[in-house]
């Protein structure tokens, strides 16, 4: 390469640097749902969206090796499915208001 690297060298940093921007859209995107989960519990649509956004972001995690990062979004996976089936974790002000925290 021109600048000395092995090519999967700066093909891993390209790929990093736009997991780091899709990232950023995602999160920005989830603290938007996450306000409107609070004004509206039921938004099932909200949820899902969230949901993905946080599977994307641990599935990424992996790939690219970071397991701290991905237990984290693996816990939070874990929260928004008891959410989704069957409401068994309550959907409150106080676990949004972490979740926009964490964001």
């Amino acid at each position: 390469d021109a600048d000395g690297l092995p090519r999967a060298v700066t093909r891993m940093d390209d790929l990093l640097r736009e997991f780091l921007v899709e990232s950023h859209e995602h999160l920005d995107r989830m603290e938007t749902d996450l306000v409107a989960l609070e004004a509206k519990p039921d938004d099932e649509e909200a949820l899902a969206r969230v949901s993905r956004a946080v599977h994307t972001i641990k599935g990424t995690c992996g790939f690219f090796g970071m397991p701290r990062l991905e237990a984290v979004a693996h816990a939070g996976e874990n929260v928004l499915t008891k959410l989704q089936l069957h409401n068994r974790v309550e959907l409150t002000r106080y676990a949004i208001e972490q979740g926009l925290d964490g964001s």
